[in-house]
């Protein structure tokens, strides 16, 4: 019985063996052929001057796979290139009418608990920036130091919400908040000078001393219709 059932997996084993091969051999053979049929058609096969219909037929069909596959590959390619650029036009639009909007409302009053259209307090003042570029915030600062993705100071851009605790001493906790413009400027509610102003983080380095974390809410947040 053993000895049957060696012999069995000896058969097994030689007939998978020839298997192997014998798609071995197609592999090779079809492999050979194509490259053979493309040399000709291409005229690198100066030893061949001619070749069948059948062959050139077969040649024809592969090479209009090929084309078709590679222009589908470029229409999605390039597809995905506008959206690309069109998310990125859209974000920095609303980047632009954010910023806008903020230096429209430069020298108006600081009025504690005010959110305009005249006077405004800090949080009242982001939250009506904002708003006119279709994004709801919290009223208060400490809410809206919640909303978006945190950003340090190396890694603020313009259009980011930075946070501040200027109690007179300092406990970490947030109760002041502006708009980043860029080159190490923000726009807020100013409490000290009495209005909405800019202010340079390095000229004020008490601002800096005070800086908390940013907030990027302009791809977190959804919008709502703008005012204006």
């Amino acid at each position: 019985m053993s000895f049957l059932k060696n012999i069995l997996l000896l058969i097994i084993t030689i007939q998978l063996f020839v298997v192997v091969q014998l798609f071995i051999i197609k592999e090779w053979n079809l492999r050979t052929y194509f490259d053979h049929t493309y040399k000709i058609v291409t005229f690198q096969n100066t030893s061949s001057n001619k070749v069948s219909n059948k062959d050139f037929l077969r040649y024809a069909l592969m090479k209009t796979r090929v084309e078709k596959d590679l222009k589908s590959y470029r229409k999605n390619s390039l597809q995905n290139q506008f959206l690309t650029m069109t998310s990125c036009y859209a974000n920095n639009t609303i980047e632009r009418k954010v910023e806008l909007y903020a230096k429209n409302l430069l020298g108006k009053k600081y009025l504690w608990g005010a959110t305009g259209p005249n006077k405004f307090d800090c949080s009242g003042f982001t939250q009506k920036v904002y708003r006119t570029a279709g994004i709801d915030l919290p009223r208060v600062s400490r809410e809206q130091a919640k909303v978006g993705a945190y950003v340090t100071y190396e890694n603020l851009q313009r259009g980011d919400m930075v946070f501040f605790d200027t109690n007179r001493k300092k406990v970490g906790k947030v109760n002041h908040v502006g708009i980043y413009l860029g080159d190490s400027k923000f726009i807020h509610a100013s409490s000290g000078n009495k209005k909405v102003v800019i202010t340079n983080f390095n000229e004020r380095r008490y601002y800096k001393n005070r800086f908390l974390w940013g907030r990027r809410i302009i791809k977190n947040l959804k919008r709502s219709k703008p005012l204006v």
